[in-house]
């Protein structure tokens, strides 16, 4: 019975074994099924080499083989990580110098992506190289294929780490517009003040706390290079990103430097005022240079729009005799003239919602109170304005409104206070308003501001929207710009203060109540 027992154990034992055996005999028949269904090609050769031993062993491979050794990409394409490999041969390759490390590296990365990408289902699609550009991989014709449009003359070699293709030519390494910057000749003063701009900051997240030393904490510093420009006008280091942009040569920087910084000049308040002054110039020059986008023909569209949210009517006039040239990310166009216009540039109309109180809105004798203008016969400002009553029957007691008024350049504006008439509410009431309007600002030689009267006793219209100009060709001295995100309100130094004028022996007249929707700065050319 024990015999029996043990005779059954033997046969269910080599029964498994078979069934065991059969199995990983499918398994291992199906992987390789399966590694052909999966990229459902046929390789010209199965080699067991790694990609560096096979490109050496191929003669028309040799100068490629050498690259790959000067860059030291031949104990790369070594390991077991998976590459696919697309190399120009020696024809394609005949008048390339062996000379510069650098250029050598870009090359040979320019061909060399991760994993494997042999031709079966490719159609068109775009790979990223290890250099970190974007190179398209399509079928032509037939069984014809290009990588980055150079022809494959051999394909789908199948290597103990990868794919082997071989090219008819090479793909040159594209600079990113960013990069192309810094190689063009001819934007030395442009690239001196963008590359000025990169900083490197400590990465508090991304460093390791070591210990304590001295009670202080010490960190393995992990340091990020950052840069403003590219974080608010245009990541044009970014391969995924595309622009088009402008791009002023050292004739272009100098003539709209000279022109631009006259709007710019600093107060006695500020330190270091001519530094303030290049700082502030320099900033304006870049920061309606890039657009979003890859735009071939710029000259040609009816408006466009810069990432710093300015819009150009008429773009023919800042790429016309421009000299454009490819980068890996976009389209650049260098000028030797930038003809942007002021008021769609830098010197735009300053408006001041009355009804907006963030900058430090002051009154005196009235109380004030926002309402909407919708749905009224009249095209008011943000569709809201503010009214001014007054809480005083006293023509002793002025009741005024104070305006401050930022970012003011030095130079010439036309100044509006625009008034709502009564009738928006009320329709039997067309009196009109009797106000002064005074300014102040800081004056030449001066350390602080100055008050000067602009307009007295000047009337509104009572029954529609009045745009009261209040200063002609005004000119400011300095300018006074503020940081929208850190400013105090002690930083504006320019303010408009709006008066009622009408005493209360004139109610029957003119209404005390001002109802005001903004202040308008507009630049005179």
């Amino acid at each position: 019975m024990i015999e029996k027992n043990k005779s059954t154990m033997r046969k269910k034992k080599f029964n498994l074994t078979a069934i065991i055996t059969l199995i990983l005999i499918v398994f291992t028949s199906s992987c390789k099924d399966d590694w052909g269904d999966h990229y459902n090609f046929k390789s010209t050769e199965k080699s067991d080499l790694n990609l560096t031993e096979y490109i050496k062993a191929q003669g028309d491979l040799s100068k490629f083989a050498q690259m790959l050794a000067i860059s030291g990409y031949d104990t790369i394409l070594a390991k077991h990580q998976t590459y696919t490999v697309w190399a120009p041969d020696n024809s394609a390759l005949a008048g390339f110098a062996l000379t510069d490390t650098a250029i050598i590296r870009n090359l040979v990365e320019n061909h060399i992506t991760r994993f494997s990408h042999p031709t079966a289902a490719i159609d068109t699609v775009q790979l990223r190289m290890l250099d970190n550009k974007l190179i398209t991989f399509a079928k032509g014709v037939g069984s014809a294929y290009t990588f980055g449009g150079k022809s494959l003359t051999s394909s789908n070699v199948a290597t103990t780490n990868g794919i082997l293709h071989t090219l008819n030519g090479y793909v040159p390494y594209l600079s990113n517009l960013w990069e192309s910057i810094g190689q063009k000749p001819g934007l030395d003063s442009l690239k001196t003040y963008l590359y000025s701009q990169s900083k490197l900051e400590f990465d508090k997240d991304a460093s390791t706390q070591l210990g304590y030393v001295g009670g202080k904490m010490v960190y393995d510093s992990v340091f990020t290079l950052t840069n403003k420009f590219l974080t608010q006008r245009g990541a044009l280091n970014n391969e995924d990103s595309i622009y088009t942009v402008l791009l002023p040569n050292n004739e272009a920087w100098t003539s709209s430097y000279q022109k631009i910084k006259e709007y710019y000049k600093s107060s006695l308040v500020e330190k270091n005022g001519g530094a303030l002054q290049r700082q502030r110039t320099q900033a304006t020059l870049v920061q309606d240079l890039v657009f979003k986008g890859l735009i071939s023909n710029p000259s040609a569209a009816d408006s466009l729009i810069s990432t710093n949210s300015n819009i150009f009517q008429n773009p023919d006039t800042l790429f016309r005799n421009t000299q454009s040239y490819e980068a890996s990310n976009g389209l650049a166009f260098v000028t030797n003239s930038l003809n942007f216009k002021a008021k769609e540039s830098w010197n735009k109309t300053i408006r001041i919602e009355a009804e907006d109180e963030g900058y430090g809105r002051s009154k005196s004798n009235c109380d004030l109170y926002v309402r909407s203008g919708l749905g009224s016969a009249f095209n008011v400002s943000g569709d809201k304005y503010l009214i001014a009553e007054p809480n005083t029957t006293s023509s002793i007691s002025k009741v005024f409104v104070k305006f401050p008024i930022p970012n003011t350049l030095s130079t010439k504006y036309n100044i509006y206070c625009v008034f709502v008439p009564t009738i928006i509410t009320d329709i039997t009431d067309t009196r009109p308003c009797k106000v002064n309007v005074y300014l102040s600002y800081i004056a030449s030689g001066k350390t602080t501001p100055t008050e000067v009267p602009l307009v007295t006793n000047k009337e509104t219209t009572g029954t529609q929207t009045t745009k009261l100009l209040v200063a002609s060709n005004y000119q400011f001295p300095y300018c006074n710009l503020i940081d929208p995100e850190s400013f105090a309100i002690t930083d504006i130094t320019v303010a408009l203060r709006v008066e009622n004028a009408a005493k209360t022996s004139e109610t029957t007249k003119y209404n005390r109540t001002m109802r005001l929707d903004c202040i308008l700065l507009e630049p005179v050319e």
